[in-house]
Order: structure tokens, then C-alpha cells, then sequence
């Protein structure tokens, strides 16, 4: 099967995104239902402590479902919670405020159908890529990239753009060794996905990227913690590169 024919999993993990859930439910089945894919959308509610996954579960349908626990356990756990729950050949990842547009998705999908990799990610840093966000947002997202390419080798531009899709086959391999489960999940998966030896090929955004979140002090802390811990796992214990 290729593909183009295969069935698609878009998983996305919301956290208080009461207002925006609906709107990125229908914008995702809008242009999906164009193309006429066969797909399904899984919502996790990330232990929201507002009405999201009530939100989310008024969009359901029989190409969508919502997933929801309790405690809040970060996106890494959502992200893969969802991916346990799936079933389709290719899965994507996809953040839930539509900060990167919807038609994101097909642009992934033609990456793999075109492209001889395993993982298609968006970067906002590639050369066609346009960003909208403060000057500080732009020193930030680039100082931590050299700091993951530095630490563990690497050769991305960007690792956190909430938009990439994968061959299941990598996922079942490489879900397994991961232990992050908030602020570094994305540098840890795309360091075990390389240290298992796929390809990843980098793409453009088909529109702007908003850049609108902010971090506290504390968060930033807490993404260099991780980074330093996947570092260890990858350089000393070569917990990536097991069989």
C-alpha cells in the first residue's frame, strides 16, 4: 500500500483549548474531506481542568474521537496516548491552536508519497518557511536548536513545530524507549527516530506560523533539564540505538 492510499491517524493533544478545539476539528476535516483520505482524528484532553473536552466532544463524529483523563501529563504523554489508540499507516502529529494551518497536513503527506524518508517535520526555519512572533520568541527558538544540535548531534533546524507525520513502523519502534513526557518530547523522539537510523526530511509551512504561546522562566528551565537528561540517554547509555 502506498501512501497515498494508506490510512491516516492525525492525533492532537489539546490542553485549555476550550475556544479554538472546534475550529481545528472542522478545519482539519475540511480539507481532509476534500482530498477524499481515509483518516481519522484523535482529540486527548490533556486533563483539562475547563470544558475542552466537552468542546471536543461536540465535533465528534465517525472520523473523530476524543480521548480524555484526568491529570494533566503533558504532551509527550497525550501525543502517544493518542498514537496507542490509532490505527492508521501514517500518523501525524498536530497541535491543536492552528497556529500552523490545516492544509499542513497534505504538504506532510506529499512529503513522504515524494520524498525516500520515514518522517516528514514542518520547520519554521526552513528558507521558504515565513514566522510571525516577537523578537525574543525568534532568539529563544534559535538558541535552543543550537543547543540540540550541539548536545546530541542532530542535524535539524527545528525539532518543536507542531506539525509532523510519521511511518507507524517508526513510532512502534522508537515509542517504546522514550521517557519525556512534557517540555522535550519532540528533541527526544526525532534523537531516537535518527539513532534508529530513518530519515527525516524537513519541510516549509504552506502558510505563516504564529508563534503566540509564552513560556515562564520556570518552563525554559525545565526544557534545558530535559534536554541535558536526553543527552545523557543518547551519548552515554545509547538508550536510542538499542535493538
Amino acid at each position: 500500500m502506498g501512501e497515498s492510499a494508506s490510512k491516516l491517524s492525525i492525533i492532537i493533544p489539546v490542553y485549555r483549548l476550550s475556544a479554538r478545539v472546534q475550529d481545528t476539528i472542522k478545519a482539519l476535516k475540511r480539507h481532509l474531506d476534500i482530498d477524499k483520505l481515509d483518516y481519522e482524528i484523535i482529540v486527548v484532553d490533556d486533563g483539562s481542568p475547563d470544558d475542552t473536552y466537552e468542546k471536543a466532544l461536540e465535533a465528534a463524529d465517525k472520523n473523530v474521537r476524543v480521548l480524555h483523563y484526568r491529570d494533566n501529563r503533558g504532551k509527550g504523554y497525550a501525543l502517544l496516548h493518542g498514537f496507542r489508540h490509532s490505527s492508521g499507516d501514517l500518523v501525524v502529529f498536530f497541535d491543536g491552536d492552528l497556529d500552523i494551518p490545516a492544509q499542513q497536513v497534505q504538504l506532510l503527506i506529499k512529503a513522504l508519497r515524494n520524498m525516500d524518508v520515514d518522517v516528514a517535520i514542518t520547520s519554521k526555519w526552513h528558507k521558504h518557511s515565513k514566522i510571525i512572533a516577537t523578537p525574543m520568541r525568534k532568539i529563544l527558538s534559535k538558541f535552543f536548536n543550537a543547543l540540540v544540535q550541539i548536545s546530541t548531534g542532530i542535524r535539524l533546524s527545528d525539532t518543536q513545530t507542531g506539525a509532523k507525520i510519521f511511518k507507524r513502523k517508526v513510532l512502534e519502534e522508537t515509542a517504546p524507549l522514550l521517557t519525556i513526557k512534557r517540555y522535550a518530547f519532540d528533541v527526544e523522539l526525532l534523537v531516537a527516530v535518527t539513532a534508529k537510523g530513518y530519515k527525516i526530511a524537513e519541510i516549509p509551512s504552506i502558510r505563516h506560523i504564529k508563534l503566540t504561546g509564552r513560556f515562564s522562566f520556570k518552563e525554559i528551565v525545565k526544557m534545558f533539564v530535559d534536554l541535558l537528561a536526553i543527552t545523557y540517554r543518547h551519548r552515554v547509555k545509547k538508550q536510542y540505538s538499542r535493538k
